[in-house]
C-alpha cells in the first residue's frame, strides 16, 4: 500500500516539474518575442529618419511630419473602432473601402514624407471630419427615443460617412495611378 501511494506521489510531482517546465520554456519564448517588435520599431525608426532626410526635411520637419502621423494615425484607429461598434458603419466598409484605403494612405504618405502637403485634404480634413461624423453617428443610434427626425439625421449621417470614405477611396486610388502614370512615361515602348 505505502509502494503505491509512493508511486502516485512520484508521478504527481513528475507532471508538476513536467507542467513548470513547459510554461517557463513558453514565458521565455514569449518573452524573447516581446523583443523583436522594439528591435524592429527601432530599425523602421532609423529606416525612416534616413529616407526623411533623404527627402529634404531637416530634424524641426521630421517633428512637425512625425505629429502629424501621429495625429492621423489616432483618428485612423479611432475610426476602426467607431466602425466594429456599428453593423451600419461596417457594411460601408464593406462596400467603400474607406478605413482600408486611410490605412494604406498613411503608409504612402509614411514612404513618401515629400506627398505630405499633397494629402492635406486626407490628412486635416477627411479624417478628422471622419472621426467626428462616427463619432456622431454612434451617439444618435445611443439614443433611446427615437424620433422620426432623429431618424432621418442617423441616414443623413451615415450618407455623409459612406460619402466621405468612398472620397478617401477614390484618393488612394489617385495616389496609385499617379504612380502608374509616372511608370508608364518612364517605360519605353518598342
Amino acid at each position: 500500500m505505502r509502494g503505491g501511494r509512493m508511486s502516485l506521489f512520484f508521478t504527481i510531482l513528475f507532471i508538476i516539474i513536467i507542467f513548470l517546465m513547459v510554461k517557463i520554456i513558453i514565458g521565455v519564448s514569449l518573452s524573447r518575442k516581446g523583443e523583436r517588435p522594439t528591435r524592429d520599431k527601432a530599425m523602421n525608426l532609423k529606416v525612416n529618419m534616413e529616407r526623411y532626410h533623404d527627402a529634404g526635411l531637416s530634424d524641426s520637419d521630421i517633428k512637425i511630419f512625425r505629429e502629424n502621423l501621429a495625429e492621423a494615425k489616432t483618428n485612423i484607429e479611432t475610426w476602426e473602432k467607431n466602425m466594429k461598434r456599428s453593423d451600419d458603419l461596417q457594411v460601408v466598409e464593406s462596400v467603400t473601402g474607406g478605413l482600408e484605403a486611410s490605412k494604406l494612405t498613411f503608409k504612402y504618405i509614411v514612404q513618401n514624407p515629400q506627398e505630405l502637403t499633397k494629402q492635406n485634404d486626407f490628412l486635416y480634413k477627411n479624417l478628422p471630419n471622419m472621426v467626428k461624423l462616427t463619432d456622431k453617428y454612434l451617439a444618435m443610434k445611443k439614443q433611446s427615443v427615437q424620433s422620426e427626425e432623429i431618424s432621418r439625421d442617423i441616414d443623413e449621417t451615415l450618407l455623409l460617412v459612406k460619402t466621405l470614405s468612398t472620397q478617401i477611396s477614390k484618393n488612394y486610388h489617385e495616389i496609385l495611378m499617379d504612380d502608374v502614370n509616372i511608370i508608364k512615361h518612364e517605360v519605353k515602348f518598342d
